[in-house]
């Protein structure tokens, strides 16, 4: 089972971060809602994400099941709006999609094979979603490395030094659209998994590469992001570590030394409007 649950969680993980990469070169997120990424946006996702674990353990189960349903059906509608186009048909598999997570959760249970299956799939579409949105709408190589650099610390102390990401798993796993792509590893309820944040960061980071410097940064930011997730995901199955591992202590540094070695060699980051001159969407190139 162990062999299985790399297996598979492995497989989301790299399919999240490919069909991201593939959805960036051809479909243009029509409406980005945040304007364009600065160094404050950074900052203020920064403190969220060192708030946000505490709220999730202090609020009501109902209020952090609205705010988990809130965000995916955002990042659904997002990413399926440039796809499929008519509202109707956005709002179909949008709801569709969540009542599946939801019910699967609330007939089999949230640690079933059938909810992990469902969970999986719309975690991997969420990630595309919101990777895509963040890209679009101007994010920087240098915001992701600030990001990056920022997160490795944090993961550092709310996973190795505290309980806090322990906690805030063991709290999430019990409700729909629980953010970790996960399997079970063996028959005694234990899963391996791996969190929405981390996957985030690992598919966001080749898209805005391949925007800022060139589809080289872009190809090989992808294929370290996804050696990364697969030697972290490889340690547990391997008996080295035996408890919550954080991702970001690894790929952090990584992204921030990727980022200084392209800045150097290619110099100053294309802009969004560059890239887009370069570079076309498929789709608006055919056409």
């Amino acid at each position: 089972m162990r062999i299985t649950a790399f297996v598979v969680v492995l497989g989301c993980a790299a399919s999240a971060i490919l069909l991201g990469w593939v959805y960036f070169r051809r479909y243009p997120i029509t409406r980005p809602p945040v304007g364009v990424f600065n160094r404050w946006d950074i900052a203020i996702m920064i403190g969220g994400i060192v708030l946000v674990p505490y709220l999730y353990l202090i609020l009501p189960r109902w209020i952090v099941a609205g705010l988990l349903l809130i965000g995916v059906l955002s990042a659904l509608y997002f990413m399926w709006e440039p796809v499929l186009r008519a509202a109707w048909a956005i709002w179909l598999v949008t709801i569709t999609l969540a009542g599946a997570d939801i019910g699967t959760a609330l007939v089999f249970g949230t640690t079933s094979t059938p909810f992990f299956v469902v969970n999986n799939v719309v975690l991997t579409l969420v990630i595309v979603g919101l990777t895509n949105l963040w890209a679009q709408s101007g994010m920087q190589a240098r915001d992701v490395a600030l990001l990056a650099g920022a997160l490795a610390l944090y993961d550092f102390i709310a996973t190795w030094q505290l309980s806090l990401t322990t906690d805030l798993f063991s709290r999430l796993i019990g409700f729909p659209f629980a953010p970790l792509v996960a399997w079970h590893a063996d028959s005694s309820g234990r899963w391996l998994g791996i969190g929405l944040g981390d996957l985030l960061l690992a598919a966001v980071f080749p898209l805005v590469m391949r925007k800022a410097f060139a589809r080289a940064s872009g190809s090989a930011a992808l294929a370290i992001s996804l050696a990364v997730i697969g030697a972290v995901l490889a340690l547990p199955i391997l008996g080295v570590v035996h408890a919550t591992f954080p991702v970001m202590i690894v790929l952090g540094p990584l992204i921030v030394l990727q980022y200084i070695g392209w800045r150097r060699q290619r110099g100053a980051e294309r802009t969004t409007w560059q890239y887009r001159q370069i570079e076309p969407h498929r789709e608006r190139a055919t056409t």
